[in-house]
């Protein structure tokens, strides 16, 4: 770590005494009549070859500066759309500084457009709002990759997940030509697509989708990349094939090929692997837990706050609601074999738009993992709970997406989106489980569970928009089916031995149980939004949303008894069948002019909640849910669009979430005996008041970009988990519960800006945070509060063509206070450092290096953990063609890997231990596909 921070310091320091003995150019440009023009791309360039030596863009008065230019013979450009290109080349004066004579630029014709535009070939130019790059002046070697072109850009970083932030943002969507890629995925293209194939890159803010199929600007900006892709990369195919093995039978390969042209875009991508890289992302662990993707998405949900009310609505169920909980998380941890296949297609013609992919995951992942929790109680006392695990989970997915878009005439456009899962998932956990209070004074769990769960899912939505003959009018309708379907069945064994137990017979001692559940819901939903110019800057909107779910859960659990007799259990089997149906009727008035947008509004929501339950299906009702909820909920947004790639936004929104069916039935859910769940029938809706603001700017003249964003929300009935714990047995039951009061804020800063511009790039962030959180403990209030400051930066360093530096770290301290244990109090630190380096050697070799440091320390309980990791990699490129790569890589070579976690809630504090794949070595090769040949090589 030391090395590092004295290596970059090396760095700066070289730059900085470089800098003292080199040349400032500094001009202007402006148009024919004498006005300036802004975001001129200039342009400094050998005169023997046209080598790009350096380039920037004007500001708004026109002006441009060099600085740090090395003295040699000289050409400087200026280009700008719409304008003839100048040229010409420079005489350098014996003094530090040159002052440009103005440079004046022509309009040229339309009939010269192409040519001139062709001809200009600056390295990033402005396009209206969008920054435009030119991707063949950023020099990446052969066969990289989209995110390592990515990586040279200014303004723009991958952060150490992969994801791509833009001008302080992060990138929501990539489209290649202006066409869905794997419905947007960002990683999916960035990670596959190859950078050799590329012309241009246009970053830019999108309208949201829903402004887009309803005509009505919601303010609601996605921050989008698109990529064009070369001429002759469309005339061919281009794609990478891959395979390596190593140390202790290690295996990894991956392969993918891309066909484009004008009308159609095919690309198809496939890996398998033991070296955890997943096949499960996020989603697909959502749809385990039952809170997935397919209750969010493209449904025509019309109105503020894009809320068709069922997204906030538990209907199935998930981990808490099984009998039989088994948990599944940390996807890239413990030891997992992996298989992957996607196929993407799009094709556009005659304003018929259509895309489609599917994608086929499967894991194998066995996670060995040791956690420890301490509660702490009213009386200053605590105890701890230990969970020593083992855990198998075996998981595949089927997901396919439909789009499809038909502008039916100059009035009528019509979208329908359609996609589908089928997942199943096999799991077997082993564990030991303790609760401490003193060395005598201790509970324990054995557990053997097992479950295999198949579940489908189907969503459907058409979006119908009628634009009327007066400009601003609009009609927009949407219907959406949603349907879910899921069986599953396990084994559950439980050994218990509770401490200062006075009933010997109770069933928290041992569990012998086999559970059965069938669970189903069917959700319709529609929407209606009209929008009336009430003059050319006001306008009328108003909407209403309709929703039905229909769901049945069907929970049976069979006493074993140590025989293979299976019996009923009355008191834990129980029969579901839930209505839930939502209304809302609303409008708004927005004013829109000259880049400001304000939109006030106000909705009424109407929720009804209708449920009974049995021990099974057709025997006696023992209970009924009927709850109805009427709400009123305003809403302000504002937003205003400046000039400068400048952007102001403040809102202001309440929410109310009704209860869940799950949290308002009578149900003891004894997945863990240790920790009971039940419901609570007189449970009230969580209401809360929101704000928001913030700022952004982006200066493509200077390459500076500043956001800030803060956000509050305020609770006055908020539902919490009231813990009941047992004195004796320390076993903890949880039910649902209201409390009044708790608030949270949230806020980020960032600021970006070069050091040395082109060539070193600084971006530093802060967030600190607050939350004042309320907790029943043995139905008694108590507060917590949690205040956390993070602190990063990152740096990324191009000085030559044949080096490459990112570098970045972060620093995060939560202080955590316990109103009634004081003496408890928690300062947890997390503190993180990466950097990666690519260097290109003589003869076609490159070395890649990544390191990363992360380090989790907890005074209070003496916990300090530190996890630094080194991967390594050393690469040939082979062949008159360079198509060929030879790859050795060694990762983990310190051998610490490991998955660490820490967090301090409400009146808890925990950390978690998972051994994870270490250290391995591999050695490969790569073949770069080429359908036709790719001009200008990148090294």
């Amino acid at each position: 770590m030391k090395f590092l921070l004295s290596f970059l310091l090396l760095l700066a320091i070289t730059f900085t005494s470089q800098a003292q003995s080199k040349l400032t150019i500094r001009g202007t440009v402006k148009d024919t009549t004498n006005l300036p023009l802004d975001y001129t791309s200039v342009l400094l360039l050998s005169p023997q070859d046209s080598a790009l030596v350096a380039y920037t863009l004007t500001n708004k008065e026109g002006e441009y500066i060099f600085k740090n230019v090395d003295r040699q013979p000289l050409l400087i450009k200026a280009t700008y759309m719409g304008y003839i290109p100048f040229q010409k080349e420079l005489t350098l004066p014996n003094t530090d500084e040159l002052e440009v004579e103005e440079i004046y630029l022509s309009p040229i014709l339309q009939e010269l457009y192409e040519v001139v535009v062709k001809a200009a070939k600056a390295p990033l130019m402005m396009r209206g709002d969008t920054l435009e790059y030119d991707a063949s002046k950023f020099k990446v070697p052969p066969g990289a990759t989209l995110e390592d072109l990515l990586r040279k850009l200014p303004g723009i970083q991958i952060d150490v997940d992969g994801n791509i932030v833009a001008q302080g943002q992060q990138v929501q969507k990539v489209t290649v030509d202006g066409r869905r890629f794997f419905g947007g995925n960002t990683k999916m293209a960035t990670q596959n697509l190859n950078a050799e194939s590329i012309s241009k890159l246009q970053l830019f803010d999108d309208k949201s989708e829903q402004s887009k199929l309803t005509g009505a600007e919601d303010g609601v900006k996605e921050k989008t990349l698109n990529v064009e892709l070369k001429e002759e990369a469309k005339k061919g195919g281009f794609g990478k094939i891959s395979a390596a093995g190593g140390t202790d039978g290690r295996w990894t390969s991956n392969a993918s090929y891309n066909k484009f042209d004008q009308i159609n875009q095919f690309s198809i991508i496939g890996y398998g692997n033991n070296v955890n890289q997943t096949g499960l992302s996020w989603d697909d662990l959502q749809e385990f837990r039952g809170s997935g993707a397919f209750q969010f998405g493209d449904t025509g949900d019309f109105g503020f706050n894009a809320s068709g009310g069922m997204t906030i609505i538990s209907f199935s169920g998930g981990d808490n609601e099984e009998s039989f909980e088994i948990p599944f998380n940390n996807l890239s941890s413990g030891f997992s074999n992996n298989q992957a296949i996607g196929i993407n297609y799009n094709r556009l013609k005659d304003k018929k738009d259509f895309s489609g992919n599917y994608f086929y995951s499967r894991s194998d992942q066995i996670i060995e993992s040791f956690n420890s929790r301490t509660t702490f109680l009213q009386d200053n006392s605590s105890f701890t709970s230990n969970d020593e695990s083992a855990q198998n989970n075996m998981a595949g997915h089927h997901r396919a997406t439909i789009r499809f878009q038909n502008e039916l005439d100059s009035a009528n456009t019509l979208t329908i989106n359609a996609k589908g899962r089928l997942s199943t998932l096999r799991t077997s956990l082993q564990s030991l489980q303790e609760l401490i209070r003193s060395s005598t004074e201790q509970s324990q769990m054995e557990r053997n569970n097992r479950s295999n769960r198949w579940s489908g899912s189907f969503q459907g939505t058409a979006i119908f928009r009628h634009k009327f003959d007066k400009s601003g009018r609009n009609f927009a309708a949407s219907i959406s089916n949603t349907y879910s379907d899921a069986d599953q069945d396990g084994i559950q064994k439980s050994v218990v031995d509770l401490v200062n137990s006075t009933d010997p017979n109770t069933y928290f001692r041992n569990l012998d149980q086999v559970n059965q559940a069938l669970n189903s819901s069917n959700v319709i939903k529609s929407s209606l939004l009209f929008v009336e110019p009430v003059s050319k800057v006001i306008f009328w909107e108003s909407f209403y949303n309709f929703s039905q779910s229909n769901s049945q859960i069907d929970r049976r659990v069979f006493d074993l008894e140590g025989s293979d007799i299976l019996e009923l259990n009355p008191d834990l089997s129980r029969f579901f069948d839930n209505q839930i149906t939502y209304n809302r009727l609303g409008s708004s008035i927005r004013y829109a002019n000259k880049g400001s947008n304000l939109s006030l509004g106000l909705a009424a929501s109407n929720y009804n909640l209708n449920g009974r339950f049995s021990v099974e299906k057709d025997s006696e009702i023992l209970g009924i849910v009927d709850k109805s909820y009427l709400n009123l909920t305003p809403n302000l947004s504002y937003w205003k669009t400046m000039k400068g790639n400048k952007r102001l936004n403040a809102g202001y929104s309440m929410g109310v979430t009704p209860p869940s069916i799950s949290n308002l039935q009578p149900f003891k859910d004894i997945s863990n005996p240790l920790f009971i769940r039940e419901g609570n029938p007189d449970l009230q809706p969580e209401v809360s008041h929101s704000f928001n603001a913030g700022y952004n700017m982006y200066d493509p003249a200077t390459f500076i970009n500043l956001y800030f964003s803060l956000n509050s929300t305020f609770y006055t009935s908020q539902v919490v988990q009231n813990q009941t714990i047992d004195p004796e047995t320390f076993v903890t039951t949880f039910k649902a519960g209201n409390v009044s009061g708790g608030q949270r804020y949230n806020s980020y800063l960032g600021f970006g800006f070069p050091i040395v511009k082109t060539k070193m790039n600084a971006y530093i962030s802060a967030t600190p945070s607050y939350a004042r959180s309320i907790a029943l403990i043995n139905s008694l209030e108590t507060e917590t509060n949690t205040l956390s400051q993070s602190i990063g930066g990152s740096l990324d360093l191009t000085p030559t063509e044949w080096l490459s530096l990112y570098a970045g770290s972060s620093f995060r301290l939560s202080k955590t206070k316990y109103e009634q244990n004081p003496a408890q109090n928690q300062d947890i630190l997390n503190l993180s450092a990466y950097t990666n380096m690519n260097l290109k050697l003589p003869k076609a070799f490159y070395f890649d290096m990544k390191f990363s440091y992360n380090r989790f320390e907890n005074k209070s309980f003496g916990f300090n953990q530190e996890v630094p990791i080194l991967n390594a990699f050393v690469y040939k490129l082979i062949g008159e063609a360079k198509k060929w790569e030879v790859r050795l890589s060694a990762y983990d070579i310190f051998k610490q890997n490991q998955t660490i976690s820490q967090f301090a809630g409400q009146n808890f504090v925990s950390n978690g231990r998972i051994e994870t794949l270490s250290r391995y070595f591999l050695i490969g090769v790569t073949y770069n596909m080429r359908g036709v040949e790719v001009k200008n090589d990148r090294y």
